[in-house]
């Protein structure tokens, strides 16, 4: 009996120890919305975007790139709501460049470029960021929307620039 208890005990030890190291080998990911296409008008509208955040687990640790030029794009983060009916007249935040983000809160993110009719054209796309180390959700267990105050410092935007260091800046979205 002795003997059951010790296998018994190694094996619970060993299962602990791959998670941990499971855990905490988990690196962060580094992701670029619609790929090759980058962030612009997709040429299959909507079902594009929808289709890359379907084959994409997101985390708190990712950084996630938006790349398009400047005056041609932009990246606004909306409401359901606004995102749904693609009202870009009173986003949350702007930014004017791309570049690379962190979400470092879990949470649904809607985002969409505010230019006339890119909405409408399918440049649109709703990303659910999971908490770190956490399997993706079932689409029930999608956590409610925040007002803007609560997103405030849900995203920090990501500068490689001076010597291969990452620099994170605390953006401030404005309030409702």
């Amino acid at each position: 009996m002795v003997k059951i208890m010790n296998v018994s005990n190694v094996v619970v030890l060993v299962l602990a120890v791959i998670t941990t190291t499971s855990l905490l080998g988990a690196e962060a990911g580094e992701y670029t919305v619609g790929d090759e296409l980058g962030w612009t008008i997709p040429p299959g509208g909507a079902a594009t975007y929808e289709a890359w955040a379907a084959k994409h687990r997101l985390s708190v640790t990712d950084f996630i790139n938006f790349n398009f030029k400047v005056g041609e794009q932009d990246l606004a983060i909306v409401t359901k709501e606004d995102y749904d009916a693609c009202n870009t007249d009173n986003p949350l935040f702007v930014f004017q460049e791309g570049g690379e983000f962190q979400f470092v809160q879990s949470d649904t993110y809607y985002l969409t470029c505010t230019f006339a009719g890119h909405c409408t054209k399918g440049q649109k796309i709703a990303l659910y960021i999971a908490p770190a180390f956490s399997p993706s959700p079932s689409p029930s267990s999608y956590p409610s929307e925040k007002t803007a105050a609560q997103h405030a410092n849900a995203v920090k935007f990501v500068s490689k620039k001076g010597q291969g260091l990452k620099k994170l800046l605390p953006v401030m979205m404005k309030s409702l």
